[in-house]
């Protein structure tokens, strides 16, 4: 368990061309660890062994966030194999989830052609769900908080916007602490 690896550097890429080829194969095989691991969580939730003690121990001996572990798991289960675009990230196919397969479908293969990114593809599932009046019951609180702060923002004048951002700033310095209204206000 305490054995030494040595891991050889990759060779350097004699050609531009070659240094990014080399970053693609890298980028495909992310992808293809991140199904795996949406995957064996699918067949851990099957198996019955995914109750939410085992998801917070697996959070703790993975290093992975519960949203992440959330994501990889609905995205596995809402798309299987066959349904699933290998160019985009498990994060795409879970934000696309919750909408009808007739929908999301479509929508990834945008995502795909267009380099929608994952938030870019969140914004599109929820303007459909809000013209559709689909409730929101499947969100994540810091999806509903990031919500609600983006709502604020939407409703705030300009001059309250440029003393958020101040406040944002600042607090984006400090580690994304809380915002201290006393001490921004000084």
């Amino acid at each position: 368990m305490n054995a030494i690896t040595i891991i050889e550097a990759a060779p350097t890429p004699a050609t531009l061309e070659d240094w990014i080829a080399q970053g693609r194969a890298l980028v495909a095989q992310r992808l293809d660890n991140d199904w795996r691991i949406a995957d064996w969580m699918a067949e851990g939730k099957t198996a019955g062994h995914l109750t939410q003690a085992k998801f917070d121990f697996l959070q703790d001996n993975l290093g992975l966030a519960p949203k992440r572990l959330k994501d990889a798991l609905k995205a596995a289960t809402t798309f299987p194999p066959a349904l699933r675009d290998s160019t985009l990230s498990v994060e795409h196919h879970a934000a696309v989830a919750s909408l009808p397969k007739d929908e999301a479908l479509p929508l990834l293969k945008r995502a795909a052609r267009e380099h929608l990114s994952v938030n870019d593809c969140r914004e599109v599932v929820t303007q459909r769900r809000y013209e559709t009046g689909q409730r929101f019951d499947d969100e994540d609180t810091d999806t509903t908080l990031a919500t609600l702060i983006r709502r604020a923002w939407n409703r705030a004048t300009e001059q309250a916007r440029r003393e958020a951002y101040e406040d944002f700033k600042i607090a984006a310095g400090k580690g994304f602490s809380i915002i201290d209204e006393d001490e921004t206000r000084a």
